[in-house]
């Protein structure tokens, strides 16, 4: 009888190529634009300047020897800059430490390899952070049901039926706030087991009531019960509310924009189909209201393929060799897009039919940060960055590691930018990892 590999199996080895293959990509490149750009470190209870929001209108001209203008004064208001604080927290055991300590017993030691995964979720969440409003709301629910299986919609708490749980993943502990008061919806938190392909729903660990409209946001345990364990209005603020009129953000950062129109941008609503004369006003009116130069749109890809197929009818396709025709442009490429050489930066966390155009030269946006990211230590800053998990008769033979960054952003200028709002382009339902 002659011997195959099935009846070998036992004697024939397994060949291990190489180390652990990275699936999950981790560009940022909004929350990029943030910390790359000016830093300033934070003290006291938050960061305050004055502001200039009107001129004094002493001014007038007058006939010889008539009277003179009212004297008048400048208007200034406090710009105050709250803290907000970002966690990560990663746990093992002694004995998968122990066991995995060399290239002998594990691909990458474990603490290595999720220390490193959770600064790299932590970015992500951050980036999505960084097109929001504050508020941390990840989706709406959609239709009351009493399931394990959830309906949602609106993704960021922006309108839209298009993958509302594009920014939930499996593993997230998730919940509900009731929008009109802002408190916790009793027993709704639980753990995302999955995501659907179709964007539209979610299966949680086990079966909750959710209540339509009702804000779905981060739980930071399945047992937390207060408002004050949720994310909801702890996250720093993003592009929705330093790019708007009021309609997202109406008190930012201290300062009311009904009564200080001054802080607010331009929001161009229902752009409907791109076109030249749309982006040109874009560009026109920051400059004229507030001397602002757009020199960066930012949008998901989404509207970058609308702005490619504006222009189809008039563009000639075949290049001069025809056996090797390409009817694709220089925007096939991530990052080479234009608009008169204004770049356009593309980012998946952005909010779908969205265009914000950015002074990022002139509207200082800021990071003010009092810990840039940092492994929590314990005893003092030199104490040991793993801590036993537990004391006294919960004392157990493992460890934890806690990163955390406490930081905001702002812009000093938001009328030195636009938003544009409706903007006509196909969003594709994607999972973004």
């Amino acid at each position: 009888m002659s011997q195959d590999t099935a009846a070998y199996d036992e004697v024939m080895k397994t060949v291990f190529d190489g180390g652990i293959r990275e699936m999950i990509k981790s560009q940022t490149p909004i929350l990029d634009m943030f910390e790359e750009g000016e830093s300033r470190l934070w003290q006291g209870r938050y960061v305050e300047y004055p502001s200039n929001v009107r001129r004094t209108e002493g001014s007038g001209f007058a006939s010889e020897m008539g009277q003179l203008p009212t004297a008048g004064q400048e208007t200034f208001v406090d710009t105050r800059i709250p803290c907000r604080y970002q966690y990560g927290r990663v746990q093992f055991s002694a004995q998968v430490i122990a066991a995995s300590s060399s290239s002998r017993g594990a691909y990458e030691p474990v603490v290595q390899r999720e220390m490193k995964g959770i600064v790299r979720t932590m970015a992500q969440d951050a980036n999505r952070a960084a097109f929001g409003d504050g508020r941390g709301i990840l989706c709406l629910v959609n239709g009351t049901a009493t399931s394990a299986t959830q309906t949602v919609d609106a993704p960021g708490n922006f309108a839209g039926s298009v993958n509302g749980s594009r920014y939930i993943r499996p593993g997230m502990i998730v919940g509900c706030i009731v929008p009109g008061t802002g408190a916790v919806r009793a027993d709704t938190q639980a753990t995302v087991l999955s995501v659907s392909t179709t964007g539209n729903t979610i299966v949680l660990s086990t079966s909750r009531t959710w209540t339509d409209n009702d804000y779905v946001v981060r739980f930071l345990q399945t047992g937390s019960t207060a408002v004050g364990d949720t994310s909801y209005q702890k996250e720093f603020m993003g592009l929705a509310g330093h790019v708007d009129d009021g309609t997202n953000v109406e008190t930012y950062h201290n300062v009311s924009r009904t009564s200080y129109p001054i802080f607010q941008s331009h929001v161009m609503s229902t752009v409907g189909t791109l076109s030249a004369e749309v982006l040109q006003r874009a560009i026109d009116i920051p400059n004229e209201r507030a001397g602002g130069e757009i020199d960066t749109f930012v949008m998901h890809q989404s509207v970058r393929r609308a702005y490619v197929a504006v222009t189809d009818p008039d563009r000639r396709y075949q290049g001069g060799d025809l056996m090797a025709p390409d009817i694709g442009t220089k925007a096939a490429k991530r990052g080479r897009i234009t608009f008169g050489a204004i770049p356009f930066q593309e980012d998946k966390m952005c909010q779908y039919s969205t265009i914000y155009g950015l002074d990022k030269g002139g509207a200082g946006f800021r990071q003010y940060a009092l810990k840039k990211g940092e492994w929590m230590r314990s005893g003092s800053d030199e104490g040991t960055v793993l801590m036993p998990v537990g004391s006294g008769s919960t004392l157990t033979d493992a460890y934890e590691a806690v990163y955390r960054q406490w930081r905001n952003f702002h812009c000093e200028f938001p009328a030195s930018c636009v938003r544009m709002d409706g903007v006509t382009a196909t969003a594709i339902v994607v999972n973004a990892f």
